[in-house]
């Protein structure tokens, strides 16, 4: 009996050992500021993409984020989706960050307005971005963005109204580079603080921003596209006064964003790995690791009165693993749009039959 009792306790002693040796690992993991290493799970992600790219697609099987011209007449195209045209969806800032590797078509004049709805309960102001965006031609587009704001009056604060920064951007789609498997593209983004907003508005620093990215449609689940997105961010110090946000870079940065874009219908769901770094360009070593899933609903005509153009709603959920803390976060969006289709140049689609087309011009 007394050779059972004590193997009895060897073997709660043993137990509590084990036990012990896996709460330790456990808690450093969960004490640590930055557990995850960015690059190693954004390189592990974009490997995946390359992989899945080595397999290949077959050669009539373009990536989603593509869609083929349909009139005989006019020259292959790589265009986002209109609101007929549900394949895809643009970027979205705040909601869904990468610059997909499309473009608008050709004579395309689009103004989008993003009302950020929350500022009614978390803010003295109200932010009204307003985007332009035009597509040059069936590969080249240019945008620009003015970030306004204004006392919404319900709260006894005298912020004024004005202008907090501008931006503006291009971008190039090759038609033929890396085809048929992949879609690729460059472009820049750049930003500029303007006048004296509220300094939580703005960094009050100049942002270049040129970036490269490529795309390309998985063909193990249909709608399924991914990405692979890599960017530099220049800042140069403006005169305007400004805060930096919680794990924002304080100096030059370059980042690395793999990515998935899920289209079914209406609905697109998506998932962005960010690793920003400022060990090679920048000063110090910080590095900094967002994910962020989501979700964007193309709104059906009848929400919107039949309005014209494309309308959005999104949700997502933000974790960030960076120097300043861990933090978890939820967002949303709503994206108005209007569309002034080919301004400079007759739409044959708009003013002739489809049984005549008329010639090129």
């Amino acid at each position: 009996m007394i050779t059972m009792a004590t193997t009895g306790a060897d073997a709660r002693c043993n137990r509590r050992r084990k036990a012990l040796s896996m709460e330790l690992p456990l808690r450093l993991l969960l004490r640590s500021p930055m557990t995850p290493s960015p690059w190693k799970i954004c390189l592990c992600c974009g490997s995946f993409l390359l992989a899945s790219g080595a397999r290949g697609a077959p050669d009539n099987d373009p990536p989603s984020a593509v869609t083929p011209a349909t009139d005989a007449n006019a020259p292959p195209a790589v265009h986002a989706a209109t609101n007929g045209d549900q394949g895809t969806i643009p970027r979205i800032p705040g909601l869904f960050e990468i610059d997909l590797p499309v473009t608008e078509r050709r004579g395309a004049v689009k103004f989008i307005f993003q009302p950020h709805f929350r500022d009614f309960i978390s803010k003295d102001y109200l932010r009204i971005p307003l985007e332009f965006r035009w597509g040059v031609n069936d590969h080249f587009e240019l945008n620009s963005v003015t970030d306004a704001y204004f006392d919404h009056g319900l709260r006894h604060t005298h912020n004024g109204q004005g202008l907090s920064s501008l931006h503006f951007g291009a971008k190039y789609a090759w038609h033929e580079w890396l085809k048929p498997t992949w879609s690729t593209s460059v472009g820049f983004n750049s930003s500029i603080p303007v006048s004296r907003p509220p300094r939580e508005l703005t960094d009050g620093h100049n942002h270049f921003t040129p970036y490269v990215v490529f795309g390309r449609k998985l063909g193990w689940l249909q709608g399924l596209s991914g990405f692979v997105h890599a960017s530099v961010d220049l800042l140069s110090k403006s005169s305007t006064p400004g805060n930096f946000g919680r794990n924002q870079p304080h100096s030059n940065s370059m980042t690395l964003t793999p990515g998935f874009l899920y289209d079914r219908k209406a609905w697109h769901y998506t998932l962005e790995v960010d690793g920003t770094t400022t060990r090679v360009l920048g000063k110090g070593d910080k590095d900094f690791l967002t994910i962020r899933p989501g979700v964007v609903w193309d709104l059906p005509k009848k929400l919107v009165f039949n309005a014209r153009g494309r309308w959005l709603a999104g949700f997502n959920i933000t974790a960030v693993f960076g120097p300043d803390g861990n933090t978890l976060s939820t967002g949303g969006r709503f994206q108005g749009e209007v569309s002034l289709r080919r301004p400079f140049l007759r739409d044959r689609h708009d003013n002739h039959s489809t049984d005549n087309p008329p010639a090129e011009h």
